[in-house]
């Protein structure tokens, strides 16, 4: 009797199996990225990057062309097969992207992509790549879509034993993020459904256009904060809605871009201040006032109102106190909203964080890897926002890419990540100079704003990701870093660009980061184009 005692014991703590359903219950689960992942696992991607990119301290570190590099050329039954990614061990695919033209711009079809699971030698995915990611293939929409010249995939693939991705042409550009989990993982390997249950992929955020009730509006005098305490005990934010003035204060909003970078939203979470960020950078609506921001998953802003929303899990053991910091030069009208239940804390629970890093000027020369964070914990990131004025008309910005460290691969000094452009990195892609036209709005990727004042990139550009099954884990660092590599026409000492960014990510209480709070920062008028013309200015007639 205790021996079947003991094996019912076992049963019901085994691990239980990871499968295409699963995941899906992971993707549309709110609470799932503020609980540290059971089973653990990597969040790895394979990229065409630039192979001469050694090391940091070796030349090419900041080589371009990064749309052809591949791993090697295999023979299968006679014929070439280029091998883009390759994994022994249980896992999943969790997102792939490539452009929407194949080498030739006029190109928009492409070579077939095949994906082999287990070892097997018949693929499970054997179409056009560029199809497949745009939702046009056997991955409808919405878990695969197009965006601007390129599309996104978000369906989970997993597989038990291995996965290895090939094209029957030399590859182009591409980004695929995976999970790798520990040996002896239950994994159920994917078998394409007869049908897609869509209502499992997570959709943008909702918010009330003309019924907002807040449980409490405020004004708050120059220099002060107005304080919201949360329920004692353990408990979550669920549902954060905010409002900056009123409706008959529109006409100064339009005027006024620095109302929204001197408003603070701070969050402490068991007598930890982690979210600090401007509201209008929180929300990716920052520069001249503007009609769009960012409507993800979890965040969004209405400029017809100016209601906000953020519905992220946050949860704290405690207490948790909201305050709404103003820094501006006259009083504020605020109106906060927020919602809780109750949680469950546990040793895989998680606070959530918000740090902004405020205007930074970067030449065009020499190339430089900008940081948006550096954290030493334990957590899990989930996404962050990228914001750059370009003064340059006719000119492109974002050659650079991205470089991402976890645990200990900054003292190995190669990233776990390393892609292959800063748009490419937000689910789009180049080709051609960006537009108005080129804005769009995803659950997890936005191209919020493209500069436009001279029809291309002149202005605030503003762009954000947030991630679901890529979330990445980190069990002692995390270190991000962007490559602020300009396009060809912009490499002189004097072509200068405004950055700022947001980063958004989960850790164990103790986790420090370089990102402090800057009320400073929040202080100073935004970077604006004159500023920045006047600073290139000086440096070109200086030589």
């Amino acid at each position: 009797m205790l021996g079947v005692l003991c094996s019912l014991l076992m049963a019901a703590t085994a691990d239980p199996t990871i499968t295409f359903s699963s995941l899906l219950a992971e993707m549309s689960d709110p609470d799932r990225l503020a609980k540290f992942p059971i089973p653990p696992y990597q969040s790895l991607q394979a990229s065409s990057y630039n192979r001469e990119s050694n090391s940091r301290d070796l030349p090419g570190w900041f080589a371009d062309s990064d749309g052809t590099g591949y791993i090697r050329e295999e023979s299968i039954n006679g014929k070439p097969e280029y091998v883009m990614m390759e994994h022994t061990g249980p896992g999943c695919i969790t997102k792939i992207w490539t452009p929407f033209f194949y080498y030739d711009f006029n190109n928009r079809v492409g070579p077939n992509v095949r994906i082999y699971l287990d070892g097997s030698t018949t693929p499970t995915f054997d179409e056009s790549l560029i199809k497949l990611v745009r939702g046009e293939g056997t991955i409808p929409a919405p878990f695969a879509q197009p965006s601007a010249r390129a599309g996104n995939s978000y369906l989970p693939i997993p597989f038990a034993k291995s996965v290895k991705i090939t094209m029957v042409e030399k590859p182009f550009y591409n980004l695929i993020s995976y999970r790798a989990y520990p040996a002896g993982t239950k994994v159920e390997t994917f078998q394409k459904p007869k049908s897609y249950d869509k209502g499992d992929f997570p959709v943008s955020v909702t918010y009330p256009v003309n019924q907002i009730h807040f449980f409490e509006s405020v004004n708050i005098q120059p220099g002060q904060f107005a304080e919201f305490k949360l329920p004692t005990g353990s408990n979550a934010i669920t549902n954060l809605q905010l409002q900056l003035g009123k409706q008959q204060d529109r006409k100064l909003q339009e005027l006024s871009s620095q109302y929204f970078r001197s408003t603070v939203v701070s969050i402490t979470f068991d007598g930890v201040e982690t979210v600090w960020c401007p509201y209008g950078d929180l929300f990716s609506t920052i520069g001249p006032y503007s009609e769009k921001s960012a409507r993800t998953a979890s965040r969004g802003y209405n400029p017809i109102n100016f209601n906000s929303i953020f519905s992220r899990v946050m949860p704290y053991r405690k207490n948790a106190v909201v305050r709404i910091y103003n820094f501006n030069s006259r009083e504020i009208d605020f109106g906060c909203e927020i919602q809780t239940k109750k949680w469950k804390w546990t040793k895989e629970s998680m606070h959530f964080y918000a740090r902004w890093r405020p205007d930074d000027i970067v030449p065009g020369t020499p190339f430089q890897d900008w940081n948006f964070i550096d954290i030493q914990g334990k957590g899990v990131y989930i996404g962050d926002s990228f914001t750059v004025l370009n003064i340059r008309k006719d000119s492109w910005w974002g050659e650079g890419d991205e470089k991402i460290y976890v645990d200990d691969a900054w003292d190995k000094g190669f990233p776990t990540h390393f892609g292959t452009g800063t748009e490419d990195y937000y689910g789009w892609a180049g080709g051609v100079y960006p537009t108005k036209e080129d804005e769009f709005v995803h659950p997890f990727v936005n191209n919020v704003k493209v500069g436009g004042l001279d029809g291309h990139t002149l202005g605030y550009n503003i762009l954000t990701r947030e991630r679901g099954l890529d979330a990445i884990p980190f069990n002692k660092r995390l270190r991000f870093d962007m490559e602020s590599s300009f396009g060809t026409d912009m490499r002189e000492k004097w072509n200068l660009l405004g950055y700022s960014a947001v980063t958004f990510f989960y850790a164990i209480p103790g986790a420090v980061h370089n990102r402090p709070d800057m009320p400073e920062g929040a202080k100073k008028p935004i970077m604006s184009m004159s500023q920045l013309q006047r600073m290139s200015d000086n440096i070109r007639l200086g030589g």
